[in-house]
């Protein structure tokens, strides 16, 4: 029989995969420690009131009216929670909770949750961490960023801005050192300094920015298409995205290791749900959940 050494060991123990099976098994094992197997018919179990419950009606009361509950009004906090269990067991043994969306979704969320704390008993190694720091490095590198002046063109302003654009451009450059030519108003402004991508594009737009990330610096080009209208742009300067050494950024690392691994639990365990339990969707559904062309959507 083959021997487990003390390093698959350590690594058996680091397993998330492990921790939650562990947790639940206990919460397997807790569940029929409470629950014996008898039908739920058969059995008289009373509503229980603990000393928690007591404890967190006080501080729920306090936390509302800034004051302690009197012991009046404590037991009437305490009848009232016993009603709502009493009336939720009653409930959820006539069934009432079937097909309830709210409680389905509680429910869910509540594993979920559950699945999430598995992962964040997750430690890595150094190792570990190295490797995910090296197959993410654009995550951790310090952004590259941009400045540059832009001259607005609104569309309902220009027959054609287009081409009132790309004239400007020739007039610009046959001005000596550039001249000072104005456009249209933009309320956002004509000069920028030191902007990251993400920055340019949500004044802007997505390709407004990718666009102006690649002009070469010192000289007007466009027109380039935004949200607003057209513009010409001139970059004055850019900074290259730079990497950050791993022990600056160690902390964003772990975080978006922990971040991964608990996306990979949950990925694995809807797929070992999905093979428990079997998925089926009706023929009826085929057809709403077939994507349609264009024309026959604008037919309907």
């Amino acid at each position: 029989m083959a021997q487990i050494g003390p390093h698959n060991r350590r690594t058996l123990w680091r397993e998330p995969l492990l921790h939650f099976t562990l947790v639940g098994a206990a919460l397997f094992g807790g569940y029929h420690w409470l629950d014996p197997g008898l039908p739920k018919s058969d059995r008289a179990v009373p509503i229980n009131i603990g000393e928690g419950d007591v404890r967190w009606l006080k501080q729920t009361w306090s936390s509302q009216w800034l004051r302690d509950p009197t012991i009046e009004e404590l037991s009437g906090l305490v009848n009232d929670l016993v009603g709502e269990q009493l009336l939720a067991r009653e409930a959820e043994a006539m069934g009432l909770g079937e097909n309830d969306t709210i409680i389905r979704r509680r429910l869910a969320q509540k594993l979920k949750f559950l699945i999430d704390d598995t992962a964040q008993l997750t430690e890595p190694t150094d190792e570990e961490l190295l490797q995910f720091y090296a197959s993410h490095a654009e995550s951790f590198a310090r952004p590259g960023t941009v400045s540059f002046k832009q001259i607005y063109f609104n569309p309902e302003q220009h027959k054609d801005p287009a081409a009132d654009a790309a004239a400007l451009i020739v007039e610009i450059q046959s001005k000596e050192n550039g001249g000072s030519v104005a456009g249209d108003r933009l309320l956002l402004g004509d000069d920028f300094q030191r902007l990251e991508n993400s920055a340019v594009s949500r004044m802007f737009g997505d390709d407004f920015a990718d666009a102006v990330f690649a002009l070469e610096p010192g000289e007007w080009k466009g027109p380039i298409k935004s949200g607003y209208g057209l513009h010409i742009v001139m970059v004055t300067d850019r900074t290259p995205t730079e990497p950050r050494p791993f022990d600056t950024v160690r902390d964003a690392v772990m975080a978006q290791w922990r971040n991964s691994k608990q996306e990979d639990i949950s990925r694995a365990y809807l797929a070992d749900l999905r093979n428990k339990y079997g998925v089926q969707y009706d023929e009826s559904t085929k057809e709403l959940l077939t994507p349609q062309s264009a024309p026959s959507v604008a037919a309907k």
